[in-house]
Formats: structure tokens, C-alpha cells, sequence
């Protein structure tokens, strides 16, 4: 029996990791891929990536609802989806290069496919997500042995961390052995992700056995009851305060990418995968930390003071690199300001990884409060609100990174009008042209994720003190 357990958390592992590698490609290089190689608009990026995050986030719980009412078990949702979320990844990099020389026609279809992809990207990924997330609360009754289980999640998320540090340099590489040319880096880029959503697909179907397909599992089939526990759930309720109030969260991620390739390695791809590997790090140093710290913080402290304490911790490291950056504005790059810069983002990094893990735990407790309130275990559900806090975060920092590039007048012009001062040799950090651009980048990176943890601790600060 133990054997068996571990075969299928093997599996879980593996098609946990195949699922991220999919995830990464469009988490990681969307964005990019959409305003810097298709060239389409700050404001219409700030539309489609906000429209499409928050709308997935609002639907999430629906369904996480279906799924929880639905005949077939996660086991089955796990089994059939890979492969139409490996074609629809793919297809998210298959765009025109949005351009004057278009026509309106053109460039209005070019917006609107972006938009739609991504709407069908995410309510696929969905579908495999949230039965994902939920799995371990199936495979293990037991409350310590699903802790441990879930505290291996960030093995997967680590196989994201790896493909988000590699795509973009690939493809850089690849667009430069191709002529260097806009149109040579889309061409790159649908190259590398076709490549690496074959792999995807092959690891993330191996996440269920033919065995697990045939068991049933129980669930609540009173879809109105499901969103009363919503409502009547008070560990749900602060956790889903505490996400949409740390929205800013994603920020770093969002405009790491930019940041990078503009300001540090000037889109050289061995640069841009050093430097992304390195400003990477604290995740993913967070992440490999979460397989054993997490277990340990849950046990010592509590899952409610680990996520504050975590939150908390991250909030000054970030705050120091604003400041170092506006002491040194065309020199972070040099070896000791970028060292500083590394290990701030590497404590802050791995703080917040380590408090969204957490947060993982604290739903399982809501689930396992919700069955002893009534009766009733609303897995897939309130499993749900983990990808939706993410998604909504994701499309906040998305709009408020758009509204960034649009408050210093950072157009589709002025990209296109970077990326050519760039191809011609020059350093743009080096450019009071470009001033703007950093300091705003470099705000976008620090003090608003500072902020954000700040005010994700607010829903739990008069729960520090009980012992319940």
C-alpha cells in the first residue's frame, strides 16, 4: 500500500511539473512576447491581460464548483486535459506583428486574438489546475501526510522558476541565429514554446495511473449550498482578503522580464539568462526551501503566524533596493550594486514564496474546518480560490505595470524606438532618455510588492494571538 502511494505521488510530482512548464510559457513570456516582439500597445496590453486575469479569477470558483459537483472525479480532469492546454499554449504565440504598416482591420484582429487566446489559455488551464491543487486532499487522508505533500508543490513550481529563466534567453539566441530581425524573435519564440509544450504535455499526462481513473470520490452535488460556504467560512474569508489586498504581489514577476532586458543585459541571451537566473533566485530558493521549511513552520508556529511572519519579512529588502537604485541609476549592474540588489531579492524572493505555500495550507484548513461545520468538504472549491488569488494578482499587476508605461509615455513607439537604439550597439540604462523608464521599472519591481505584503498580513493581525 505504501508503494503504491508513493508510485502515485511520483506521478502527482511529474505531471505537477509538466503542468508548470506549460504554465511558465505563457506566465513568464506572454506579456513580453505581446508588448516587446508583437509590439501591440501599453494600453491594449494593460486590457487584455487585466480583462482576461481578472475574468479567470472570477470564474475560477465557478468552476471549482462544477468540478465539485461533477460526476467525474479530479483523477479524470487530470487525465484528458493536457493535451488541449498544450495546443492552446501553443497557439498563444502564434500572432502578427501588430504594426502602422497594418491596417486597421489587421491590427484590431491582432488585439482581439491576443485577448481571446488568452481568455481560452486560462479557462483550459483551469480545468487542470484546480483538480491539480486539489489532488493531494484525495490521495492522503491523513492531515500530516497531505502537509508534507502539499509542501512538495514547489517542485513543480520550481520547473516553472527553470523554464522562466531559460525561454526568453532561447529565444533570444534563436531569433539571433535566425537574422535578428522583430519578425526572427516571434519566429524564436513560437519555436522554443512548441518545443517545450511537447515536453509539457508528456510529463503532465503522467499525473494520474489508468488505476486511480476507476475511483470515485465523494462530493457536494448542491451547487447553492457551495457558494453559502463561501460566505460562512471565516478562514476562507480572510484568506481571500489577504490575497486581493497583497494584489501588487506579482509585480516583480511581471516586469522582470523588461527589466532585464532592458536594463541589465541589453536582450543578450547569455546576459538575459544570467541575470534573469540570478533576480530569479530568491523564488527559487524560496521554493526548494518550501519542501521542508514549510512542514516545520506549520508545526512550530502556525500556519496563520508563518504567513505573516513570512509577508513581513519580505517588505524591507525591497524597500532597500529602491533606494540603492536611485543612489546608482545607470550603475546597478556593476558587481557590487548588483550583489546587494541579489541578496535582497534573494530574502524577499523567498519570503514570498514561502508565504504563498503557506497560504496553500491555511485552504486545506478551511476545507477541514468546513467538514467539521458541516459535514461537507468543498475541496475543489475553496481549492479554487488559490489559482483565483493568483490570476487576480497577476491581472492587477498587470494593469498597474501598463499604467506605469503609460504614465512615463512609454508607447508601442518608443519599444519599437528601444529595441532599435538596442540593435544598434547602445546601452540604454546609459541614456537620460531612458530614465524614466528605469526608475519606474525599478518602483514597479520593489516598493509596490512592499506594500502589497504589508497590507496582505492586515486580514490576520487579531489571529496572532489566539491558540486556536
Amino acid at each position: 500500500m505504501k508503494t503504491k502511494l508513493q508510485n502515485e505521488k511520483t506521478r502527482y510530482l511529474l505531471g505537477l511539473s509538466g503542468q508548470n512548464i506549460l504554465y511558465a510559457l505563457v506566465s513568464s513570456c506572454f506579456a513580453y512576447y505581446l508588448q516587446f516582439t508583437i509590439l501591440i500597445p501599453a494600453f491594449w496590453l494593460g486590457i487584455i491581460l487585466s480583462t482576461a486575469k481578472i475574468f479567470d479569477a472570477i470564474k475560477d470558483p465557478f468552476i471549482g464548483a462544477f468540478i465539485n459537483k461533477s460526476k467525474w472525479p479530479l483523477a479524470k480532469y487530470l487525465r484528458y486535459l493536457p493535451l488541449p492546454t498544450a495546443i492552446i499554449t501553443v497557439l498563444c504565440f502564434l500572432m502578427k506583428i501588430y504594426s502602422d504598416g497594418n491596417s486597421t482591420f489587421q491590427n484590431t484582429a491582432i488585439i482581439i486574438y491576443g485577448f481571446v487566446i488568452f481568455i481560452l489559455w486560462e479557462i483550459m488551464f483551469s480545468f487542470g489546475d484546480i483538480p491539480m491543487i486539489s489532488y493531494p486532499n484525495v490521495l492522503c487522508a491523513d492531515e500530516r501526510k497531505r502537509t508534507n505533500l502539499l509542501s512538495l508543490r514547489p517542485v513543480g513550481a520550481m520547473v516553472c522558476s527553470i523554464c522562466c529563466l531559460i525561454v526568453q534567453p532561447l529565444a533570444f539566441a534563436v531569433s539571433g541565429a535566425l537574422g535578428g530581425t522583430q519578425t526572427d524573435e516571434r519566429n524564436a519564440f513560437f519555436i522554443i514554446t512548441l518545443a517545450f509544450s511537447i515536453v509539457g504535455y508528456i510529463l503532465y499526462q503522467l499525473t494520474v495511473s489508468k488505476e486511480r481513473l476507476k475511483h470515485n470520490e465523494k462530493k457536494s452535488t448542491n451547487t447553492k449550498q457551495q457558494y453559502k460556504y463561501i460566505l460562512t467560512n471565516p478562514l476562507l474569508k480572510k484568506i481571500i482578503m489577504s490575497g486581493l489586498l497583497s494584489s501588487m504581489s506579482a509585480l516583480q514577476g511581471v516586469v522582470l522580464s523588461a527589466l532585464v532586458a532592458f536594463y541589465f543585459s541589453s536582450k543578450n541571451s547569455g546576459l538575459t539568462f544570467l541575470y534573469t537566473f540570478l533576480l530569479g533566485t530568491g523564488s527559487f530558493v524560496g521554493l526548494m526551501l518550501s519542501t521542508f521549511l514549510v512542514p516545520i513552520l506549520s508545526r512550530k508556529l502556525g500556519n496563520v503566524k508563518a504567513y505573516v511572519l513570512c509577508n513581513l519579512a519580505s517588505i524591507l529588502p525591497n524597500i532597500i533596493i529602491f533606494v540603492l537604485y536611485l543612489g546608482n541609476k545607470t550603475t546597478m549592474n556593476t558587481f557590487a550594486n548588483f550583489a546587494i540588489m541579489f541578496i535582497l531579492s534573494l530574502v524577499s524572493g523567498s519570503f514570498l514564496s514561502l508565504a504563498s505555500n503557506i497560504r496553500t495550507l491555511l485552504i486545506d484548513d478551511a476545507v477541514e474546518l468546513e467538514y467539521k461545520l458541516s459535514s461537507t468538504k468543498p475541496t475543489a472549491l475553496f481549492f479554487s480560490f488559490q489559482t483565483a488569488i493568483i490570476k487576480i494578482q497577476s491581472g492587477i499587476s498587470s494593469l498597474i505595470a501598463s499604467a506605469g508605461y503609460m504614465i512615463i509615455g512609454f508607447t508601442s513607439a518608443e519599444t519599437a524606438k528601444l529595441n532599435e537604439y538596442i540593435a544598434n550597439g547602445f546601452v540604454a540604462r546609459e541614456s537620460a532618455e531612458y530614465t524614466d523608464l528605469f526608475t519606474m521599472l525599478f518602483l514597479l519591481f520593489s516598493v509596490l510588492p512592499a506594500v502589497s505584503s504589508l497590507l496582505a498580513v492586515v486580514p490576520f493581525i487579531k489571529d496572532l494571538n489566539s491558540k486556536n
